[in-house]
């Protein structure tokens, strides 16, 4: 227990160092954390902390997609309705799709759970690129489009998530079977 206190510190001091450091060469501090924590997954003897899933969807993600969601202008999410959601069901499906076309025919691996991994790594993130577009200059259209879209597709992935599972779980897997059951 004393080993994890320790280690979790640490962590929280490392993140503090990399904030501090992003501030002063005046770039996002998300960049510099993925380095970071390149570098210290590479740092041998480091212990290992394991995440409970429940933790992350229960207590991690939703605070931050709900900061994402109250920051943004719904006004302006109506009026793109159209670009974000062809981009948030769009590319989610089709970065399933391809995942799972991949991992079967180079892996051997059943469609169903290629669908499973596809769901798994398909979403962006909502927040990190947001915080890089914001700095660039970039058209405001072109912000709302991306917030809405990092904010729906994670949605979009949740959905195509349980239907893999399920499929992996009854061993029957259909394309169109999810469909039906839209209508």
């Amino acid at each position: 227990m004393t080993a994890t206190i320790q280690t979790i510190l640490f962590l929280l001091a490392v993140l503090v160092v990399v904030a501090v450091a992003a501030r002063r060469l005046n770039t996002a501090p998300s960049i510099l954390l993925v380095a970071a924590g390149i570098g210290l997954a590479l740092i041998p003897g480091l212990p290992r902390i394991e995440l409970a899933p429940e933790l992350v969807l229960l207590g991690i993600l939703p605070p931050l997609i709900y900061a994402a969601g109250v920051a943004m202008s719904w006004r302006e999410f109506r009026f793109n309705l159209r670009p974000i959601t062809l981009l948030a069901f769009g590319c989610v499906i089709f970065t399933s799709g391809a995942v799972a076309a991949a991992v079967h025919f180079l892996l051997g691996m059943p469609v169903a759970l290629g669908f499973v991994l596809g769901a798994i790594v398909a979403p962006t993130d909502a927040v990190a690129p947001l915080a890089i577009v914001r700095n660039l200059g970039l058209a405001r259209r072109l912000i709302v489009v991306l917030e809405g879209e990092g904010l729906a597709n994670d949605a979009t992935a949740l959905v195509v998530y349980r239907f893999a599972v399920a499929a992996v779980a009854t061993g029957v897997f259909s394309l169109p079977a999810p469909l039906e059951l839209l209508r």
